[in-house]
């Protein structure tokens, strides 16, 4: 049976400071807002830890006004503006946005600021705050809409560091004293002499999107037929994440997974004996995966990002955005099917 397995990596929270994260697991059920993020983090099955330089926000309320909230984001020597207006933004400017304040408030420079929005009543009030990753994730999840100016993807880009899976265990409790996250805090360098190493390491929790794609013929058996007709394929959740996993590993080769999956896509607990024969992943977030080797780029339509393709055949690559990864396997198995016509004559 020749199946296409397609399988999307979407984040079930905003990528998120290991510091931040050690914050959150520990929140307390009757902190709503804290508990709900736990939730959130708590929906992974698979998560990547990488390293990049803190964004942090400068706020323009010189150029500000009620209209437009104008903010520059510095990322190292990088900078980019972001202007956020109030028009494509009515559930947060409300009458008109009356400002931005940094958390903690004052400051010249932060990595979260709150928005400020004039009610019915004239008073000044705040419905969001974010930090740029966070704000990143709102507009990917179409809860905000901004514009940016000049290239913003040192503040996206990550190096990877570990991948790991968190399939049967909540990922709030996953680390214990000897994971590689342990490794990590004590050996990589400090990027920035103003940030603390848990601020500069970033968790990005995802969970899988997948569906089948199917070749039949006159050739094709009616268990096939059927499978593909009803959608019941032996291929489960947890498979498609722990190969997932494999996949990210074999393909970025991570500084500090001690397993490195050299025999991917071959696996007992992976996909390699379900009903798919081709399996492909992508990231559907705008994040750029940085390694060794190259760069894995997400987005939101996948046909702009990047895919990690495996097969049963052993063959395994990674597609650079808008390269074809079904070439291959549409030639494969349409002169397969020639070549049974010409046999069965």
């Amino acid at each position: 049976m020749n199946n296409i397995l397609e399988t999307n990596l979407h984040l079930t929270h905003a990528p998120v400071s290991i510091k931040d994260f050690n914050r959150i697991k520990k929140a307390p059920v009757l902190d709503s807002e804290l508990w709900k993020e736990k939730e959130s983090l708590d929906k992974a099955s698979l998560y990547i830890i990488g390293k990049r330089e803190v964004p942090v926000f400068v706020p323009r309320r010189e150029i500000s006004d009620k209209s437009c909230l104008i903010l520059d984001v510095e990322v190292g020597k990088a900078s980019f503006r972001i202007f956020i207006p109030a028009l494509t933004n009515s559930k947060y400017s409300l009458n008109g946005f009356a400002g931005i304040k940094t958390e903690p408030e004052g400051l010249e420079k932060a990595q979260k600021v709150w928005l400020f929005a004039f009610n019915d009543k004239g008073e000044a009030v705040s419905n969001i705050g974010f930090t740029f990753d966070e704000l990143i994730y709102y507009c990917s999840n179409d809860m905000f809409q901004i514009n940016m100016q000049n290239d913003f993807t040192s503040a996206i880009t990550y190096d990877v560091l570990y991948v790991g899976e968190c399939v049967g265990e909540k990922l709030t409790q996953r680390f214990k004293a000897h994971h590689a996250l342990q490794d990590m805090l004590i050996e990589e360098k400090v990027i920035s002499p103003s940030f603390d190493k848990s601020e500069e390491l970033i968790l990005m929790p995802f969970t899988i999107d997948s569906y089948m794609c199917t070749m039949l013929t006159g050739f094709s058996s009616e268990n096939d037929w059927m499978k593909a007709l009803t959608g019941d394929f032996d291929v489960t959740s947890n498979q498609i994440s722990l190969d997932a996993e494999k996949a990210l590993v074999h393909g970025m080769n991570p500084k500090y997974n001690q397993i490195r999956f050299k025999d991917y896509p071959f696996s007992m607990d992976g996909l390699y004996n379900s009903d798919a024969s081709v399996f492909c992943y992508s990231i559907a977030e705008n994040i750029i995966l940085k390694y060794d080797e190259g760069n894995i780029t997400g987005c939101p339509e996948t046909a702009f990002a990047s895919s990690i393709v495996g097969d049963k055949d052993g063959y395994t690559k990674v597609f650079v955005p808008g390269e074809d990864k079904t070439e291959r396997y549409a030639k494969k198995w349409y002169a397969e099917h020639e070549k049974r016509m010409i046999e069965e004559g």
